[in-house]
Order: structure tokens, then sequence, then C-alpha cells
């Protein structure tokens, strides 16, 4: 959850600020962006710092000792339209709802020479006012989330690990763990080339790994870029329906075998008939009291029976727990992000993410069979005249599951939810 709002101005956004100050002739405010700029590790390191020493024999002034100690946060607010569909199996689903979100994440941050360590709580929620309508997409009311993140980010390594915890509506708490490490190995130009690895764990739900090769594009302004290419590991907890289905069919046999066994004609009526051993006489007696007398044998007869196919009726007294199976994919993944950055302080931006995922292991043949295909994309403008970000943006995540014919009841063969958002970021 932090990490996406970890350092929401890089080296490279604050430097060209400073340019844009000393332009201005603002000789302070340039200053103290330079300085500001030299704490954020990234390819400007080294000329910033000579600019600053410039600047120092310039105003007849040596380097001022900061505190290796600050603080800062981070804000969003933003408003979401959703739509979510279904298509391509047996029942096509189409829904559309909306809400509110929010984030405020406050960082210590310690420098060195270096390094920054940056520790970070974050909250953040989700006020759905629009849900009615999605039955299928199945979201809560409201939401909160706690987020701990501790980041190391140096000259050419950055790690990043932390857990989110969840209260959703009905108090139902929720928890994921995630951490990212990644190398720099060669610099040229503006161009950084590495690698890095991805993990991330919830335990209600799934365990991913992902190992990429990585190439960065960092200008002041200008075309940048990242392109993460590499391999994915998926486990998820999945029902096992054909061994379902199996100890079901079995249940529902033993269960009608004991209904024949202990079965007795009408005429002779088992002592053990009705609750706590009676009889229909006695069980007519206990609901109805002396109406019962006023009754012929065949009524009685008939209410009884009734009420015992109601409440002993064989389907519904069959009990078989629902087996879980962890199913394991792996496949190639991308991770893409292109932008532009536009001198009037706009950036125009556009992402694409891919897994193409085959089963390594499954509950039955017929999974084993399935292969699935998850992307996301999109695009979203940003204007930052001062410490706020105005932003408006949209995203679709697709999935598609190549379904043998046994399940193309049990899982939808594609899923699209595409979401339509605008808000500020704000950092202090």
């Amino acid at each position: 959850m932090l990490s996406s709002l970890l350092f929401a101005e890089t080296q490279e956004s604050v430097y060209y600020r400073a340019m844009k100050a000393e332009e201005a002739g603002d000789v302070s405010a340039a200053l103290a962006a330079f300085e500001e700029a030299v704490e954020i590790p990234g390819p400007y390191t080294q000329e910033i710092r000579e600019i600053i020493d410039e600047y120092n024999k310039a105003l007849g002034s040596t380097a001022v000792i900061k505190s290796p100690w600050s603080l800062r946060f981070l804000g969003d607010l933003s408003f979401y339209s959703l739509h979510y569909s279904e298509f391509g199996s047996v029942n096509d689903v189409s829904e559309n709802g909306g809400g509110l979100f929010f984030s405020l994440t406050p960082f210590i941050d310690y420098s060195t020479d270096d390094w920054i360590h940056s520790f970070g709580i974050g909250f953040s929620g989700d006020l759905f006012i629009s849900n009615k309508d999605m039955p299928a997409l199945d979201t809560n009311d409201w939401d909160v989330s706690l987020g701990l993140e501790y980041s190391l980010v140096g000259r050419s390594l950055m790690l990043d690990v932390g857990a989110d915890i969840k209260v959703v509506e009905g108090a139902h708490v929720y928890s994921d763990f995630f951490a990212w490490v990644e190398r720099d190995f060669y610099r040229f130009e503006k161009q950084r080339l590495g690698a890095a690895a991805w993990g991330y764990y919830d335990p209600d739900g799934p365990l991913s790994f992902a190992l990429y090769g990585a190439w960065h594009r960092t200008e002041p302004y200008g075309f940048n870029g990242s392109v993460y290419v590499g391999a994915r590991f998926e486990a998820d907890s999945v029902v096992d329906y054909v061994g379902y289905l199996s100890a079901y069919k079995k249940a529902l046999e033993d269960a009608e075998e004991n209904e024949e066994e202990n079965f007795d004609y009408p005429g002779n009526y088992p002592m053990n008939w009705g609750w706590n051993g009676q009889n229909p006489m006695a069980a007519c007696l206990e609901a109805y009291g002396s109406e019962c007398y006023g009754w012929n044998i065949g009524k009685i007869d008939s209410m009884y029976w009734a009420q015992q196919g109601a409440s002993q009726n064989t389907e519904s007294s069959v009990d078989v727990a629902v087996p879980r199976y962890y199913a394991k994919w792996l496949g190639p993944t991308i991770r893409s992000r292109v932008s532009y950055k536009f001198k009037r302080n706009i950036t125009l931006e556009a992402k694409l993410n891919m897994f193409y995922g085959f089963v390594l292991d499954g509950p039955d043949e017929d999974y084993e069979s399935m292969n699935k295909f998850n992307a996301s994309w999109g695009v979203t403008a940003y204007w930052k005249p001062s410490m706020v970000t105005v932003y408006l943006g949209v995203e679709q995540i697709y999935k598609r599951y190549d379904l043998p014919i046994y399940y193309l009841g049990i899982y939808p063969r594609n899923t699209l939810l595409s979401e339509l958002k605008a808000g500020i970021k704000w950092e202090i």
C-alpha cells in the first residue's frame, strides 16, 4: 500500500524544480531545492553536490550541516467510478459502482552519505458510495487499512518491505505482506540496467513471487520509463470441485442407505419416530394439544410426514466439508511504465502489466489443463503546480481463463474491471 507513495517526488523532478528557480533568478529557492534533491538517491547526486559547492563558494559560505532526521507527510484523496463485467461464459454480468479513497502516510527518514532509511505508517480507506448494483464484485460499504513499511534506498540498491492490516465492514480483519528489492548493475547516460525481486503473501489468498530484469530511463523532463521482464510464480487456494462432488455423492448414498435400513412402513410406527422417540400422535399433541383428538389419523400422519420431510430431507441432512487445494501457476510477466514530463508541471503516464500463467499443480486433470492471462493498463495525467498534485486517470484490469468444458459454469471466462479516478495528492 505504501510503496506506491514512497518518494513521490524523485530526484529528477526536484532537480528540475531547482533549475527552474535558478532560471527565474531565485537563488535561495534554487539552493534549497538543490539541497533537497541531493538527499534523494538518484543519478545526479554528484552533479548536484558540485552545483551546491559552487553556490556556497559564490555566496562565501560553507555547507550547512543538517540533521540526518526528517519528517514528511504524503496524502491522497480521490473519487473513482467502477464498471465490472463478466463475459464469454454461461452468464454475462455487468455492474457499476463507485467510491471515495483516502490515505495519509507520515514517513520518518534517516539520511547518511549514501543511504536513506525510511519508516512509514499509513492510514487509508475506501468508502463505497454506490455499490448496491455490484453483487458479483462483492464490495463492502467501507474498509480501512493500517500499513507499516521500512525502505532502504541507496545509489544502486532499493529495499522495501511492509505489511498491511485491513478491516472491512462486519469487523472482518485481513492482512498481507510484501517485499521488493532492486539492484542496479550498469549505468549509461540517463539509463540503468539491473534486477529485481518481488514477493507478496496474503494468508487468506494468494502467494506470489517474481524475478525481473529491469531497465530505467530517468530525465528531469522529457521521456522517462521503466520496464521489468521476468517470471512469476503464484499459489492460491481453490475449491476442489471434483473432490467435493465425489465426497458429497458418497455421503448422499450412505444417508439414503441408512434411511432404507431404518424405514418402517405405515401401520407399524417405529419407536424412534419423531423427536425424542415420539410417534406421530405424540408429536401432534405436543404441537397442537387436544385438537389432535378431533383429527383423523390420516391427517395426523400426513402432517407428521411433511414435517419429517422438511427437517430430515436426505440431501439437506448431508454435510460435507468443502476441500481446498493450493493450485500453483508459473509463467512470463512484464511490468512497464512510460511517462513524459513537460516543462509546465504536467506529466502524462501510461502503464502496462501482463502475466500469462500455466498450471504446475491443480486439484484435478481438467484444472491442470487451464491457462490464464492477467493484464492491466492505464493512462494518467498529472499537474503539479506546487506541493499538491492534481490527477485524472483511467485503468482497466482484465483476466481471461482458457477453461475446459467442466469449469465453464464455475469460473467466468473473461472479467474486466474498469476504473475512472480523479483526485489530489500532496506532500508536506
